[in-house]
This record gives C-alpha cells, sequence and structure tokens, in this order.
C-alpha cells in the first residue's frame, strides 16, 4: 500500500469528520440562533433533531456511492463526499438565524446537515474499507485503528475548535466561523486528491461474481443477504451510538442538563475525551490483531459496562468523576476496532461497499443518531440523572451479541 494515499485517505477522513462531529459539539450554540425558546433544553431538543431528521439521508449516500465505489473502486467517491460536505458547512456558516428569517433558517439548518449526513458516512466508508483491504489480514484492527484514529483527529479539531469560538471573549457569531474553517479544509484536500493520483483500487472487476452483482442495488444485495446484513447493521449503529453517547451527548448533558459542571469546562474535557479516544483506537488495534479480537472485545465490553454504573452512582450524587469518564473512553476501542473488523470481514469484497454502507446508514438511523435525542428525552421524562446511561449500556449488549452472531459465521465459513 502506497504511504502517499495512505496520507491522502487519512487526510480526507479528518476533514469530513471535523464536518460531521462540529454541529454535535456546538448543539448548545447553535440551538440558541436557530429556534425560539427560552427554555435551554428545549432548544437543545430541537437541535438535536436536526442531526436525527439529518441522517435519514444517509442511506440515500449509501445508496448511490455504495454502488460508485463497488464498480469502479473505493476511492472514486472521494471527491463527491468532500464537496457536499464542504459546501454544507460554508451553508451553515451564512445561513440567518431565527430572528432574522424565521422557520427557515432550521430548514436550511436541515438540508445542510442531511448533506453532510448523508455524505460523510458513505464516503468515508469507502475509504475505511479501502484500508481494510490493502493493510494486510495480519494488521486490519490496527488498520481500523489507524483510520478512526484520522476521524478522531477531526473530532478533535471539531471539539477544540468548538471549545475556542465559545470563549466569553469571543463574538456571539463566532461559531460560524469554525464552520467556515471547515469549507476552507476541504477544498484544500480536493485540490490535493485532484493533484495526485491515488493507486488502482478496482480489484472487484477481476471478481468472477462481479458481473452477477454489478447491476444489483443495495436494497436487493441486503435482502438476499439478510443473515449478514442484520447483525452488520445493529453493530454498525451501536459503534455509533457508543461513540456518540460518550463523547457527542455526554459533556453536554453534564452542563447543559443536569448542570454539575460549566460548560467551557466540559468543552475542554471533551476534548481530552477525544483524543484519548483516538489515542486508544490504534492501541486497540493491534492489541485485538495480537491477542484476538473476539476475546478482548469480550473483555472491554464487561469492564465498560462496570465503569458506566460507577458513572452512574456518580450522577446520582449530582457529580460528575472525569477520571472514571476517561477511562470509559479509554475501554471502548477495545471493543468498536474488532467490531468493525468483524463488520467488514463479514462481507464478500464484490458487494463490500454496498452492504457495508447501507448497515452503517441503516445502524445510524435506527440505533446512532437517536442517541443524544432519547437519551436527553429520557432524562426530560423521569429527572433521573443516571437513567441514560441505561442506553449507553443496551448498545454495547447489542454489540456484543453482533460480533458473537457475526464471528461464528466467520468460523463456519472456515470450516
Amino acid at each position: 500500500m502506497k504511504f502517499k494515499s495512505f496520507i491522502i485517505a487519512a487526510l480526507c477522513t479528518i476533514v469530513q469528520y471535523y464536518d460531521y462531529h462540529l454541529f454535535g459539539f456546538l448543539a448548545a450554540r447553535i440551538s440558541k440562533h436557530f429556534f425560539a425558546s427560552s427554555d435551554s433544553i428545549s432548544q437543545l431538543l430541537e437541535a438535536y433533531k436536526i442531526m436525527l431528521f439529518g441522517v435519514l439521508a444517509k442511506p440515500v449516500g449509501a445508496l448511490i456511492l455504495g454502488r460508485i465505489g463497488d464498480l469502479y473502486g473505493r476511492f472514486a467517491t472521494v471527491i463527491i463526499s468532500l464537496t457536499g460536505t464542504s459546501a454544507a458547512s460554508l451553508l451553515i456558516s451564512i445561513t440567518p438565524g431565527y430572528e432574522k428569517i424565521g422557520i427557515l433558517s432550521a430548514i436550511i439548518l436541515l438540508c445542510a446537515r442531511m448533506c453532510v449526513s448523508g455524505l460523510v458516512s458513505s464516503g468515508t466508508d469507502g475509504i475505511r474499507i479501502y484500508i481494510f483491504e490493502k493493510i494486510g489480514s495480519k494488521k486490519q484492527c490496527l488498520g481500523n485503528g489507524i483510520i478512526t484514529c484520522s476521524t478522531q483527529v477531526g473530532s478533535f479539531l471539531a471539539a477544540l475548535s468548538a471549545w475556542f469560538f465559545s470563549q466569553d471573549f469571543m463574538p456571539y457569531y463566532s461559531w460560524r466561523i469554525a464552520f467556515m474553517l471547515g469549507t476552507v479544509m476541504g477544498g484544500l484536500v480536493i485540490y490535493i486528491r485532484l493533484k495526485y493520483v491515488f493507486e488502482s483500487d478496482d480489484d472487484n472487476k477481476n471478481d468472477p461474481e462481479f458481473d452477477l452483482y454489478k447491476n444489483v442495488n443495495s436494497l436487493k444485495l441486503a435482502l438476499k443477504n439478510w443473515r449478514i446484513f442484520i447483525p452488520s447493521f445493529l453493530l454498525a449503529g451501536c459503534i455509533g451510538s457508543t461513540y456518540q453517547f460518550i463523547i457527542i451527548f455526554f459533556g453536554t448533558y453534564s452542563f447543559a442538563a443536569l448542570k454539575i459542571i460549566d460548560h467551557t469546562t466540559m468543552q475542554f474535557y471533551t476534548s481530552i475525551g477525544v483524543f484519548i479516544y483516538m489515542s486508544f483506537a490504534v492501541i486497540g488495534g493491534m492489541a485485538a490483531d495480537y491477542f484476538g479480537k473476539y476475546k478482548i472485545s469480550k473483555i472491554a465490553s464487561i469492564i465498560l459496562t462496570i465503569i458506566t454504573i460507577a458513572i452512574g452512582f456518580e450522577f446520582s450524587h449530582n457529580s460528575i468523576n472525569v477520571p472514571l469518564y476517561f477511562s470509559a473512553i479509554i475501554a471502548l476501542p477495545f471493543i468498536t476496532m474488532p467490531a468493525l473488523a468483524f463488520l467488514k470481514q463479514a462481507i464478500p469484497p464484490v458487494i463490500r461497499y454496498r452492504i457495508f454502507s447501507l448497515a452503517h446508514a441503516i445502524g445510524s438511523i435506527a440505533i446512532s443518531a437517536p442517541t443524544p435525542f432519547l437519551s436527553t428525552y429520557i432524562y426530560q421524562t423521569t429527572s433521573i440523572s443516571w437513567l441514560p446511561l441505561s442506553y449507553f449500556i443496551a448498545t454495547i449488549i447489542i454489540m456484543l451479541l453482533s460480533i458473537n452472531s457475526l464471528n461464528k459465521r466467520a468460523e463456519a465459513s472456515q470450516s
């Protein structure tokens, strides 16, 4: 695998995940500009609704980009996805607030978020598959860790950007500059991608079943391979959900809902948390390759569940234990990195992009995207501070069961 291709792949991932996660980190700020309400919790729920409805575009992106990726190569989709997400970030940065154009501002915000959601997941799915297929069978979990590290660099930059532009000394419109930065970075990476040519990744054309499947759309493939697709979409959804909860939702919930920590301090801790996840994605991938991905995922699931229960105990006493929060972030990639390997390994290469991307899209809609909204709603309706953590524990259990299912299928196919 050419080093140049690997670096450009990482840059594409960084920029797209900056665009994707910036909205979540700035949800509290965005909600005050685009929605009319005196209640901060209600405004925050409206912003989470935008995130929730935005993922409805993911299957559209999966159907289009998945087909292109399987027929013409994994990286054929990069320019399409980067251009769309950069344009959407620009649109968010220049759209007037509710006080100037009313409900139209929220509609434009939704359209931009749908564009980002539809293109980021499906576009970076091709990058993930490309790395998985090129890095070698003994380093596939490490490959997942490295490309996940790239997503975390993007998320880390988004968290730092949100933290910096949320400072009290910054003007009230400074959050718009954060989105404008996403547009600038996207334009630079598009230029680099057009300047350099990737090594060939259209190996599917040599597959004996290429002609058989080339005209079959993703939905028909999913129905035909439902025994693989069902655990795949559950696993993809839970991987996204656990990240949404511990990185995106947890901080905002702590300062905006529970009010047990101030906004700026929690944004800073979240930035550290993203850096921790970024680092341990690589370590978790290496451990899974060395010790066995199934063994590592089981042990990490038990540890993470215990930590989550301890965090719930702290919440019940109206406090937050930062070391416990960081410990949960450390444990999570020891589950998600091997889970990603199981997910890709279970799908035949000739249809891998279409199935993987559609599973990712539907998993996001059904499980991942509702996480911030449902978790906040659980607290709003019950006023029980620790209860949203039950959603997080449920996704850990579903993820482990899905890994077990895919692992059994892999063992059966090898015997």
